[in-house]
């Protein structure tokens, strides 16, 4: 299992990494890295692509710029804002991938943690082996609005409009443990269709009204 950042990320010794956008601080957050790795904001020859986006607008800019890059055996991992984060973003697992996604030539690797700050995934050119195995980003969709470090809890904007509503729901909401609340959470976000996420915000608020500490009442 994975345990560094490095590991996660599938950097190896000798590897270059070129950055896009990187912050400042992304040299430090990486950690320890393996002997001889370099990271360059420029150059042609890479083995890794590391991208920074803040929004979907950016994302959709950079698409010409970026994947032209990602060619052969050439990784890019696409960093974005995690929920819990202070950057504001219409950037999640789920929504604001059209465009890129609409790049089949791509095989989707794995979505990690980097830090607080910042969830990425991966992907790359598809090899013949791929075709038989197409295999999207997968991650807990809770993990787009907790900051377990901190016991926080974001509330996804529909629940959030039944609550602002019903002041003995949104009390007792906010008197449940970090725990209750992200069962919550996590039950309307992993809601698989329209009308189920629907139904699921309606009944969350009657469990609320109701006192229940999470939604299956244990």
């Amino acid at each position: 299992m994975a345990t560094s950042i490095a590991q996660k990320f599938k950097i190896k010794p000798g590897f270059t990494l070129r950055t896009f956008n990187a912050p400042a601080n992304f040299k430090k957050h990486l950690g320890p890295l393996p002997n001889e790795v370099s990271i360059t904001s420029s150059g042609k020859n890479f083995q890794q692509l590391h991208w920074f986006v803040l929004n979907k607008a950016q994302l959709d800019k950079e698409l010409p710029k970026v994947l032209p890059l990602v060619t052969g055996d050439v990784l890019c991992w696409c960093y974005y804002p995690k929920g819990s984060s202070s950057i504001q973003t219409d950037l999640t697992r789920d929504k604001g991938w059209d465009n890129l996604l609409k790049h089949e030539e791509f095989h989707w690797i794995s979505l990690v943690s980097f830090d607080d700050t910042w969830s990425a995934f991966a992907f790359r050119m598809k090899t013949a082996a791929d075709a038989k195995k197409p295999a999207p980003p997968k991650e807990r969709p809770i993990l787009d609005y907790i900051d377990p470090a901190k016991k926080i809890v974001r509330l996804p904007d529909d629940l959030t409009a039944v609550l602002v509503k019903n002041k003995k729901a949104s009390s007792f909401f906010e008197s449940l443990s970090f725990t209750n609340k992200k069962e919550y959470v996590e039950w309307v976000v992993t809601a698989k269709r329209a009308e189920t996420r629907e139904q699921r915000v309606k009944d969350s608020l009657d469990r609320l009204n109701k006192g229940w500490k999470n939604p299956r009442n244990l």
